[in-house]
C-alpha cells in the first residue's frame, strides 16, 4: 500500500502465530497417536461412521482452536503493541481461516505418519521450526539470498506468513489474499488426502 511502513511487531505476530498454530496441531497430532496406543480409535471404528467423517471432524475442530489462537495473538498486538489490519480486512479474516485449516491438517499428517509419540514429537518439532524458519516467520524471507526465496515457497508457512503481512502492515487489498488463500487451501488439501491414506486405526 502507499504511504505504510514496515512494522515489525505485525511481522512477529504473524510468524509467531503461524508457529503457535503448528505447535498446537503438533500436540493434537501426539494425542491421536497416544489415543491409537490405548485403542481408542478402534472402538472408534466400529461405530457407523466412515473414516474420513471421523478425520474431518477432527480437522475442524483443530482449525477452530487454531483460528482463535491466530486472532487472540493479533488482538493482542492490536491493544498493546499497535498492530492494525491496515489492508482488506475480509482477507485478513480467509487468510487466517485458512492458515487454520492448513496447521490442524498438519497434525492429522503427523498422527498418520508418526509411530509412536515418543519418536515422532522430537522429528515434528523439528520439522515445525525449520518450516516456520523457512517460511519468514523469524525475519523477513526478503532477507533471504534469493534461491532460498525460491525454495521456501514451497512451504506453507511460506505463504501463510506472506498473506498475514499483506493484510496487516503491507495493506494490501483482497486481491492479495487470494494467492495465500490458495495456496494454503492447496496444502491443507494435500495434508489431508496423505493422512486419510495413511492413517492407520491400530497401533503396530
Amino acid at each position: 500500500g502507499k504511504d505504510i511502513e514496515y512494522n515489525g511487531f505485525a511481522h512477529a505476530f504473524a510468524g509467531m502465530g503461524v508457529q503457535f498454530m503448528l505447535f498446537m496441531a503438533l500436540d493434537a497430532g501426539i494425542a491421536l497417536l497416544l489415543q491409537r496406543q490405548r485403542g481408542l480409535w478402534k472402538r472408534l471404528r466400529s461405530a457407523p461412521l466412515a473414516r474420513h467423517l471421523l478425520l474431518a471432524g477432527r480437522a475442524l475442530s483443530g482449525a477452530f482452536i487454531a483460528l482463535l489462537i491466530l486472532l487472540s495473538g493479533f488482538a493482542f498486538g492490536g491493544v498493546f503493541f499497535g498492530v492494525h489490519i491496515e489492508g482488506s480486512f475480509a482477507g485478513f479474516l480467509g487468510v487466517c481461516c485458512a492458515c487454520a485449516l492448513m496447521a490442524s491438517t498438519f497434525g492429522l499428517l503427523i498422527a498418520a505418519f508418526g509411530k509412536t509419540p515418543e519418536t515422532t514429537r522430537g522429528l515434528a518439532i523439528f520439522a515445525t521450526l525449520m518450516m516456520v524458519m523457512l517460511g519468514g516467520g523469524w525475519f523477513p524471507s526478503s532477507l533471504f539470498p534469493p534461491w532460498l526465496q525460491k525454495v521456501s515457497l514451497l512451504m506453507p508457512t511460506r505463504w501463510a506468513i506472506n498473506g498475514l503481512d499483506a493484510m496487516s502492515w503491507r495493506g494490501l487489498g483482497f486481491s492479495s489474499a487470494l494467492g495465500p488463500i490458495a495456496a494454503l487451501l492447496a496444502f491443507a488439501a494435500l495434508f489431508t488426502f496423505l493422512a486419510i491414506v495413511r492413517f492407520r486405526w491400530e497401533a503396530d
